[in-house]
């Protein structure tokens, strides 16, 4: 079961402009900067191709208002169109269905951690889905307090910027995109040092652990899905001796 924090001290920071100051060469990225990149980056996009594109539509048809049901305040309940998020996915045929039937249930246990002011929250990301039979829709429903997370979601990126992170082959393609948008450049580069990188992309201690292996499936990765988009990189290594100990993003 995944699940994702965000501290509400720091919520107005985390969804607003700018997020960070611009770090230079010589300094690192302060361990603050780097939990609100870990919030803002990850906790949105930990999902299948299935997920994140159920993900986008909630956040599109989010209404701005919540409805007063029996004297409790629900989130107006979102319609989506099965056919369409299959045909957009590429897939056919009964699995189409299956892989969309497992995504909801994904969602449905991907839990969120909120600290509140008077609290912890824990809550899922989507409370139901009903498949509704020879109609081609599904009916989710989102509980009511997650509600306000899921509008500053919705204020802070446009559908558009939504939509072309679920084109990305890498998931961690997604996530270099989204910092190099969110990180402030000087002379159009960013410095970070290998250690930072592994800690806000949460790479375990023995993932990649070879700079080869880190370099190629990585940050070569991104480098190429990356190309056609407003965040294009080439990249200097800075050594200290024969070990690469940080990289130079250079943006076109």
């Amino acid at each position: 079961m995944t699940s994702f924090a965000i501290n509400q001290g720091y919520q107005q920071q985390l969804f607003s402009q700018p997020m960070v100051v611009a770090p230079s060469v010589e300094n690192e990225i302060s361990a603050d900067v780097i939990e609100q990149l870990n919030d803002l980056i990850m906790a949105q996009y930990e999902m299948s191709l299935f997920e994140r594109r159920i993900f986008i539509a909630i956040i599109e048809q989010i209404s701005n208002n919540l409805l007063e049901v029996g004297g409790m305040k629900v989130v107006p309940e979102i319609v989506l169109d099965a056919r369409q998020i299959i045909a957009a996915s590429g897939l056919k045929g009964e699995s189409a269905f299956v892989e969309l039937q497992k995504a909801t249930t994904n969602l449905i246990k991907h839990v969120c951690k909120i600290t509140e002011t008077d609290g912890l929250l824990q809550v899922s990301l989507l409370s139901s889905a009903k498949y509704m039979k020879g109609k081609g829709q599904i009916k989710l429903r989102i509980d009511a307090n997650l509600h306000p997370y899921l509008l500053k979601l919705k204020n802070q990126f446009s559908i558009y910027s939504l939509e072309k992170l679920i084109l990305f082959k890498s998931y961690y393609s997604q996530c270099l995109y989204e910092l190099f948008r969110k990180l402030p450049k000087q002379n159009g580069t960013i410095m970070i040092s290998i250690e930072q990188l592994r800690k806000i992309l949460r790479i375990g201690e023995s993932e990649y652990e070879r700079y080869f292996d880190f370099k190629r499936y990585i940050i070569q990765q991104a480098q190429k899905e990356l190309a056609i988009h407003d965040t294009s990189f080439d990249f200097k290594e800075k050594k200290q001796g024969k070990k690469v100990i940080a990289l130079q993003f250079i943006f076109k």
